[in-house]
């Protein structure tokens, strides 16, 4: 109704979710009481903790790219209620939908499939084995570490894969500047599965650790540079805020360690209040929404920075979805301004705007009307 869309220019519907309403049936299924006369719709409901709306999307995008896509849309909807047992973990419950349109041509896009790095691993670090039990299984503790690990591991693979694909040699003898290589600050914003802001912080300052473990190992690299080489790269160590200490000691070794976590805070500051601080601005009213999560977070960000007019052609956001068990992907989204329909093969004749995104959005006053 808000984008005045034909039920029937809808080819694709899937559902991300993990509070199921029923065992077998696909909520997917019971959003098909909206489409009365469009039963040629593709899609199922996709489970993996606060994962499936990213795996839906990817599904999404996938179709909209092949040659399967016969012009009409995708909806992506994820969509939760998170509740805790009584416990410290209570307080982050939240309850949220998003629905998503995807399509060719869009202001938020998918420009090169290729910017994307995923990390799948076994843990149960937050599980739900008896259905007749609303709340889940959690070990907080792990549950953060493996939220650390995937982050790192897709963010280390995300780098690399930018660089290569920008031409940027790995080694310290390829002739590239640090300058050059992907890092935290790279992008103008970054959106993260956000269950709590304290984590979305200190996660973000971990991509800095990250950063600084990468440029000293590409240092290491370098062994037969000359001597004055060697001295100016000493110096230049010496003044990072991040003791050199850490910079080789094993990763999973630093996830506890707070003297680090309170360096990281304020060497990633700045640059968080910059680039992040938007996008976690809604959550931060609502709370935790599960699968709902990092969708929330990109649709807060377009509604603050759009609002202000600085969600420009141009200009880049790179997402980080997680979901326990585990699974999460980075991948990068570019603002840009269409220029024609992407939809004329069935007479659609739309053109979507950020600005119009902005309108329909509003989300202060919604929450405040709440």
């Amino acid at each position: 109704e808000k984008y005045k869309i034909d039920p029937n220019s809808v080819g694709r519907l899937e559902v991300g979710t993990e509070t199921l309403v029923d065992k077998s049936k696909s909520t997917k299924t019971v959003l098909m009481d909206l489409f009365p006369n469009n039963t040629d719709i593709e899609g199922a409901t996709v489970i993996n903790a606060c994962y499936g709306g990213t795996a839906a999307l990817l599904n999404a995008f996938n179709w909209v790219e092949s040659d399967a896509w016969d012009g009409r849309y995708a909806i992506v909807v994820a969509v939760d209620i998170a509740t805790y047992a009584r416990g410290p973990a209570r307080p982050t419950c939240g309850a949220g939908a998003v629905a998503v349109l995807i399509g060719r041509n869009a202001p938020l896009a998918l420009i090169d499939p290729r910017e994307r790095a995923t990390h799948a691993s076994n843990v149960y670090d937050f599980f739900k084995p008896d259905h007749s039990v609303e709340y889940p299984v959690v070990d907080g503790a792990l549950s953060q570490v493996c939220y650390y690990r995937a982050l790192e591991d897709c963010y280390n693979k995300f780098c690399n894969k930018v660089d290569a694909l920008n031409g940027v040699d790995q080694s310290s003898q390829g002739g590239s500047k640090d300058g050059d290589h992907f890092d935290a600050d790279s992008a103008d914003y970054f959106v993260f599965h956000a269950p709590y802001n304290k984590l979305v912080q200190k996660s973000y300052g971990r991509m800095h650790f990250v950063d600084a473990r990468r440029k000293h190992a590409r240092k290491l690299e370098g062994k037969n540079l000359f001597a004055e080489e060697k001295k100016a790269d000493e110096e230049d160590e010496s003044d990072s805020p991040i003791a050199k200490e850490y910079l080789t000691k094993p990763i999973e070794d630093t996830y506890s360690d707070k003297a680090l976590e309170g360096t990281l805070k304020n060497v990633s500051k700045s640059s968080y209040n910059t680039r992040l601080t938007d996008a976690n601005a809604a959550s931060k009213i609502v709370g935790n929404t599960y699968t709902a999560s990092v969708f929330f977070g990109l649709a807060s960000l377009v509604d603050k920075v759009g609002s202000r007019g600085e969600l420009t052609n141009g200009k880049t956001a790179v997402v980080f979805s997680y979901g326990s068990g585990a699974l999460a992907t980075m991948y990068r989204l570019h603002i840009r301004d269409p220029t024609q329909s992407a939809n004329e093969t069935i007479g659609q004749g739309r053109i979507f705007t950020i600005d119009e995104m902005v309108k329909n959005l509003n989300i202060d006053q919604r929450l405040a009307s709440r």
